[in-house]
Formats: structure tokens, C-alpha cells, sequence
């Protein structure tokens, strides 16, 4: 068996086997299917829902700190490691089976699209963390189902967290 190339002209462009995710701004698809979401700026509180996020940069470890405030009470407060202190911060909530959750995404400011870095946490709306990792893959877009999320990386593998 052999490869052989075959020239561009000669492959069916609307073919989905060729079909690539759009990439040009990953922040704009990543909840894209959410109805809740929003997108969150350091120095700058931003409302979502009942809400409140503020993330300061935290000198100590040279990170971000985030804390999260729901009907006037500090629920979350965590630190995002240096990795994430200039990249995007991005949330949405989900309700699975009558339980409200919060997700929070952070981007690392890595400008090679492929070789960066995702922080994923998933927290109830009490603050309690229910999921939180760092992927090495680049995660395209978070779906919600019935029972979780499902997401999608850029080199096509795709993630199920039930909840």
C-alpha cells in the first residue's frame, strides 16, 4: 500500500469527512448552546443570572483570583495559577435533575491555538465544587444533555461528564 497526494482542486470540499470546526474565536462557540452565559473580564465585575463574578489579579502566585457571589454571598473564591491570569475566563449554568450548575472556563493566554491550555470547573450553585481539570487538548465547545455536558476537542475526540 502506498500514499499518494491528491490536489486540492480534486477533493470534495462540502464532503463532512474534510468538514473542520470553525476556530477563529474559540470564546464565541464554547457556550455557544448555553442559554445562560457570559464572558468575564479581569478588574471588571460581570452579572450572569443571580451571578456576580470579579477577578483580581493575585500578586502572591502570580495568578488571578476569582470569587463568585450568588444573591449577595460569597460562594466561590479560587485561585486561577499564572497560566490563566491573561487568558479568557468564560461561564454558563446548566440545570441537570432540578440541580443548578455553574461552569466556569479559563483559557490559558497561550497565542498557539492548538498547544493551549483549558481549565474546566463545574460547581453547584451553592459554590461547592463538583469538577474541576486542566486539559492538554484544546476543548472547541461544551454542550449540554439531559444528564451533564458533552465536549468537543479540536482533534475531534469528544468528552461526557455526567452529573
Amino acid at each position: 500500500m502506498y500514499l499518494s497526494s491528491t490536489p486540492i482542486s480534486n477533493v470534495e470540499s462540502n464532503n463532512p469527512l474534510f468538514a473542520m470546526p470553525e476556530i477563529s474565536d474559540s470564546r464565541q462557540s464554547y457556550f455557544a448552546a448555553f442559554s445562560e452565559k457570559a464572558e468575564i473580564t479581569a478588574k471588571t465585575p460581570t452579572k450572569m443570572g443571580s451571578y456576580e463574578f470579579t477577578v483580581v489579579p493575585f500578586k502572591a502566585a502570580k495568578g488571578m483570583l476569582m470569587q463568585v457571589e450568588r444573591q449577595g454571598q460569597q460562594i466561590i473564591s479560587a485561585h486561577l495559577p499564572s497560566i490563566f491570569s491573561r487568558g479568557a475566563l468564560m461561564s454558563a449554568s446548566l440545570q441537570v435533575r432540578e440541580t443548578e450548575y455553574l461552569l466556569v472556563a479559563a483559557n490559558s493566554a497561550s497565542k498557539m491555538l492548538a498547544s493551549g491550555k483549558r481549565w474546566l470547573g463545574i460547581f453547584r450553585a451553592d459554590g461547592k465544587n463538583v469538577y474541576a481539570n486542566v486539559f492538554e487538548q484544546q476543548v472547541m465547545q461544551v454542550q449540554p444533555n439531559e444528564d451533564g455536558i458533552s465536549m468537543l476537542f479540536l482533534n475531534g475526540d469528544r468528552m461526557r461528564i455526567k452529573l
